[in-house]
């Protein structure tokens, strides 16, 4: 049985798209024949999954950790903060990524590793795997979620500090036998930047668990039971992120909300949005905001909305795809895509898979955003109880992507070419 060990900061009980997928990709590849080890932060509650292995490097600042502070655009870091930042290289996960050196080196000493998976962000963890990969002779397998220079990686204040990032990502995308990627726009980015093989850069999205949010079972908000057939609820679930620009969102619901225009929606962000925000915007009647749940606490707010929001700043619709659009169309709920600049990768993979139930609009277009909740809202009545899973989205499963990567791991293996590309 071959054996692989993946290194990795974010890992469950940890929140977030990184932890989930870092998650999946462990459990399914053990369910698909690997031996798998995973080096993470030591966190209580973690889970314990058929066939991982998991060894934890202890974490200083794990206690204090917050991963995703209360979105709030009026906060923001200072320039000394920006120059401490960079003082500290190559992130604030330096003490841990000792800590995972030195559990790395003792677990491939007794384990016989076939292969070490990195994933990046944080670049402490890639530092990690390239020592634990050099010393004990392993080839290294890079999983970039995001541009290692950007919104979704580093924005170093000093030159010097943005050429010690670009260093590092040189070494280990040089480094590395294979490199596995969110996206084709990733990947078209690491073949032109780094002249890798293209089929040694694969395409890994992040996908959706099914049985984690199979929802079409349940009627929406509107149509339970003692709904409110005039009261139109849309959901965005999960992290609030500032790549993904919902201020631009929020302040077009300002405009629209002084208008008189949203007097029979409900916006319910199901995440780490600030209330203290949405109160200064004057949307506390109109947005409802949660803070952070559990992933079932979630799952049944994305069941009880009448539609889901999907926000896609410019970045991340250049780049990859939200995390969580694979759950959204799994969840037989009607989708409003509001883009930060029109043509996103989001965009085109709904219009691919599921246009029927999709509306899309500029989210700083008001009018364009009316259109859209009447779109949903049209779609949302007409579906009743739910719309089914589109055909075409079985092929995102964590299940049978995790699959696709065992045979491609294995394929290098079974070739001998898990060498540096």
């Amino acid at each position: 049985m071959p054996a692989l060990l993946i290194v990795s900061y974010w890992y469950p009980p940890a929140v977030g798209a990184a932890a989930q997928r870092m998650h999946a990709l462990a459990k399914y590849l053990a369910r698909a024949g690997w031996d798998v080890h995973v080096l993470t932060a030591d966190r209580p509650g973690a889970p314990d999954d058929s066939g991982v292995t998991l060894h934890a490097a202890d974490d200083p600042l794990a206690d204090n950790e917050t991963p995703f502070a209360d979105y709030d655009p009026r906060v923001r870091p200072g320039r000394t903060a920006a120059t401490l930042r960079d003082l500290v290289f190559p992130d604030r996960f330096v003490h841990w990524h000792k800590a995972a050196i030195r559990a790395g080196r003792a677990a491939a000493r007794e384990h016989r590793f076939d292969a070490v998976l990195v994933s990046f962000p944080p670049a402490s963890a890639v530092l990690a795997a390239l020592d634990v990969s050099e010393r004990a002779g392993l080839p290294l397998v890079l999983d970039i979620r995001d541009r290692w220079i950007g919104p979704g990686g580093y924005q170093p204040a000093s030159p010097a500090a943005r050429q010690r990032h670009a260093a590092l990502e040189r070494a280990a995308t040089g480094r590395a036998s294979a490199v596995v990627t969110v996206s084709e726009a990733l990947a078209d980015a690491v073949v032109l930047e780094h002249a890798k093989p293209r089929d040694r850069v694969w395409v890994v999205p992040n996908g959706y668990e099914p049985d984690e949010s199979d929802a079409r079972a349940e009627p929406s908000a509107q149509c339970a039971p003692g709904g409110d057939p005039n009261r139109f609820t849309i959901a965005h679930v999960g992290t609030v992120i500032a790549r993904n620009r919902p201020d631009v969102f929020l302040e077009s619901l300002r405009r629209l909300h002084e208008q008189g225009a949203l007097t029979s929606v409900r916006f319910n962000f199901v995440g780490n949005l600030s209330r203290a925000y949405v109160a200064s915007l004057g949307l506390s009647d109109v947005v409802e905001t949660t803070g952070l749940v559990s992933r079932a606490e979630a799952a049944r707010r994305m069941r009880a909305a009448d539609a889901l929001l999907l926000l896609t700043g410019a970045y991340v619709g250049q780049w990859g795809y939200s995390a969580k659009l694979f759950e959204y169309l799994h969840a037989g709920r009607p989708i409003v895509c509001a883009e930060e600049t029109p043509g996103s990768n989001d965009r085109a993979l709904l219009e691919s898979l599921a246009p029927e139930r999709c509306a899309f609009a500029a989210m700083a277009d008001d009018s364009a955003i009316i259109e859209a909740l009447s779109r949903a809202r049209e779609i949302a009545r007409h579906a009743g109880g739910g719309l089914p899973a589109p055909p075409g989205l079985a092929r995102f499963s964590r299940e049978r992507l995790a699959g696709e990567l065992a045979e491609k791991l294995r394929g290098l293996l079974v070739a001998g070419r898990l060498d540096p590309a």
